[in-house]
Order: structure tokens, then sequence, then C-alpha cells
């Protein structure tokens, strides 16, 4: 069961990072220009005081930490381990790849079982997670793996896509290297929906209003709110929509790409076509405009929720995933063969409270989006302070030369941006889930303290 738990973990931090998919100064304000984004509340009193208050985070994935935190009691332990480590807030998963969601839903089937372990009759896990949380001090976010409807696991398949027709007609179709179609669920473990499709929109936000309304929590963090990588959505459907969006007399995929190739296990192209960059705009708007109705709808329930996003912290590739989590001040176009000049458009940091970037890598120093130093100085440029950025580190899945290595990015994230978050807690608690081979709680505490007092 161990074995399998971790595996799920390191599945779910490979996903993650997959693409070709406070002692410390009060949080300054963006200046306030003309061209600040009217919708943007990092203004907002309330959720500034908030981030200011909870500068150290813990992402607790569900199915991860699914027996650990089974009962209020074992909440109530554990979280008193992360408020002693320093720890000012939680990210609850509250709905993972599997699409199975851990709260009392009315909407979507609830995670209950999970490698052998059931949570008693009637246990709410996420109330009970904001009780016992709050007891402790910490902030309470919930995060929601958005476009996620389903995962093969090891034979056993969870999720809408596999046992509900209307959910499985609307999975995301991906071009293999042979540059054929077929449904994600026949290539990967992944059951990804096609972000274009209306009913996967209007799903996924009928479930984020149903929690942002029920429970008392402090802010929402989007997560797998994106394309599955470059090689989706190639359905008929997403090319009518590409057609009219740009308006062609008509398109086909090797009008995009004319011919794929496999690079480190992912499907890339090999020879773009004509519309390739037109295509990449056309991703990126639709996640854009899907962030920007969804904040709408959360403004609408509570209008100083806190609204988030997390993405990967390597920009210039992250576009692959139809994602740009830029300000649409700042024009990729300037430095990225990649970007038409109206790519900028979509850009939607200035949509985000507060925006976490993955800097999923044990090289601190150095320029370029793959190392610590580079990924803090790029975000910098490309967000232009239009929200509160926090960076992250992926404590269990990084390969760290050694544990000052690892200490040392939690240090360098906390001075030089303007909070930290810990992914993941079962890599802190479960000595088996990390390559130390202890619990990380005092090692993580004096990293925490460093960070916040320079001492």
């Amino acid at each position: 069961m161990r074995k399998k738990l971790l595996c799920f973990v390191l599945l779910i931090a490979c996903f993650h990072t997959l693409v070709v998919s406070c002692g410390k100064s009060e949080v300054k304000l963006p200046p306030d220009t003309s061209k600040t984004d009217p919708t943007t509340s990092t203004s907002d009193t309330a959720i500034v005081n908030l981030f200011n208050k909870a500068p150290v985070i813990v992402w607790i994935e569900a199915a991860a930490n699914f027996s650990r935190l089974g009962t209020a009691d074992k909440m109530a332990a554990t979280f008193q381990k992360l408020a002693d480590m320093g720890a000012k807030g939680i990210v609850l998963d509250v709905k993972g790849i599997p699409g199975l969601v851990s709260y009392n839903s009315q909407i979507a089937q609830q995670l209950k079982t999970w490698n052998g372990y059931t949570q008693a009759d009637g246990f709410d896990y996420l109330q009970n997670a904001i009780t016992e949380a709050k007891k402790k001090g910490l902030k309470v976010f919930v995060s929601m793996s958005v476009f996620a409807e389903g995962m093969n696991y090891y034979g056993v398949k969870y999720g809408k896509v596999f046992n509900d027709p209307s959910f499985s007609a609307i999975q995301s179709q991906v071009m293999t290297a042979m540059g054929t179609v077929q449904n994600i669920t026949d290539v990967y473990s992944y059951g990804l929906l096609n972000p274009l499709q209306p009913l996967a929109q209007s799903y996924e936000l009928s479930l984020i209003k149903e929690v942002v309304t029920n429970y008392n929590i402090d802010g929402f963090v989007l997560d797998y709110c994106r394309f599955y990588d470059i090689c989706a959505d190639f359905s008929d459907y997403t090319l009518a929509k590409f057609k009219d969006w740009a308006g062609l007399s008509s398109v086909k995929a090797t009008d995009i790409v004319q011919s794929w190739t496999t690079s480190n296990g992912s499907v890339v192209p090999a020879v773009t076509g004509a519309q390739y960059k037109k295509w990449l705009e056309f991703r990126a708007q639709t996640i854009h405009d899907f962030v920007s109705k969804t904040r709408d709808a959360v403004k609408a329930i509570k209008p100083h929720l806190a609204f988030c996003s997390y993405s990967g912290a390597w920009y210039d590739s992250y576009y692959t995933v139809g994602v740009n989590w830029a300000s649409k001040n700042y024009d990729p176009s300037s430095e990225f063969s990649w970007a038409t000049s109206t790519y900028k458009n979509t850009g939607y940091a200035e949509l985000l409270d507060m925006f976490m970037t993955g800097n999923y890598t044990p090289t601190l120093t150095g320029a370029g989006w793959w190392t610590v130093q580079g990924q803090i100085d790029g975000a910098n440029r490309v967000l232009k302070n239009a929200n509160i950025h926090y960076g992250a580190i992926d404590i269990g899945n990084t390969s760290w030369s050694d544990l000052p290595n690892m200490k040392n990015a939690i240090v360098m994230l906390l001075q030089q941006t303007k909070g930290v978050m810990l992914f993941d807690l079962v890599h802190i608690d479960d000595p088996t889930a990390n390559q130390f081979n202890k619990q990380l709680y005092d090692d993580v505490k004096s990293a925490i303290s460093q960070g916040l007092t320079g001492k």
C-alpha cells in the first residue's frame, strides 16, 4: 500500500512538471497606474493582510494524505506539527486527477476509500480540516485539479471519463507521434477534459462555486487549469472553433503541426505548420477566458476571497499547455519566437490575487528558466508585480544534492518572493516519501526561520 501511495504522489508530481506540462517585509502593492487591470484585487486590504500573515503554506494532496488525515484527531495532530514547524496556511486538494472530491458535494462523487482505507460515514474531510486547521491558526486554501476527471490507477479506472459517456465524449483528443488522434485515456493514465468544451467548463465551474459557497475558506487555488500538453487538443470540435476564431476558411491538423516526434517521453512537434503560432494563442485565450469567468463567479459569491492559481515556473515552455500566466503588459514576442504579437493579450496575471510557481529544480543559482534564481528573475520580469507571487518547492520529488540544498531553496524563495508553498505534507511527514528517509519538520522549520529572519 505504501509503495502504491508513493507511486501516486510521484505520478502527480511528474504530471505537474510535464511540459516540452513574516519577519519578512510587508507585501507591497503594485503601482497604481492607468495600465493596472480594473479586475485586479491585489489592492484589497483583506487579501493583502491575509498573505502578509501566511508566508509559508503547505500543500496537502488528497490521495497521498488520505489515511494520514482520515479523522479529526489525526488532522489536529498533524496540523499542530505544521504550525510548530512555522507553516501559516495549508492548501487542501479537494479534487485530484481522478475527479473525486473530498467534501460533501451534491454534484460530484466523493473520495471515501483509497488504498484500502475508508473514512467514516458522514465524515466531511474539508469541513473537519477547516475546523482543526483554524484551531491551530492556519489559513485554509482549497485547490481543485480543474480539467482532470479520471485516472487509470494500477488498472482501476476512476472518474467521469470512464463512467459517464457524456464526459468520455469530451475527454482530450491527443496527437500521437505517428500523427493520429486518439482519446487521452487510450494513450495515458490521465483523464483530462478538453478545456474548450462547454460541458467541461460548466461542470468544473459548478464544483468551484459549490465549494466556495458552502465552506469558510480563505482562498481558492486553480490547479491543472490547462490543456494536457502540446499534443492536445486535436478534436474536430477544437479545430472547428479554431477555424472560426482565426477567421480561416478551412484548417487541418497538419496546418498547425506538419509532423510529430517524441522527446523525453512527450509527443512534440517535429515540423510546425503555418497556423502553429496562432494555434498557441488560441489555446492560451481559451484558458484566459475560463480563468476570467471563474474569477467573476468566485468574486460574485465572496468578493474578498483570495483567487489564486498554481503553475510551473518554466514560463519559456509553459505555452505548451495553453497557459500564459504573465501580465497582459508583458509581450512574450519580444523574446520568444513561439509568440505572436497579440499573444500578450492572453496573459492572466492581473486576474489573480496570488500566484504560485513551482520552482522544481535543485539548481539554485544561475540564469535561465531551470534554476531557482533564474525562475525568480523570470517571474518578476513577466508578472510585472501584477499579483502576490509565491515560489514553491517539491520536497519529495526533487533530486536534492543534500539536505542544505533543499533548505537553501526554501530560504531563497522566502527572501525573494512574497512567500513559499511547500509540496507536499506527505514528503515532510513520511520518512519513506523523501530521499532523506526521515521526517523533515525540524529541518524545514530551521529553513523557514532563516528565510524569514535572515538568521
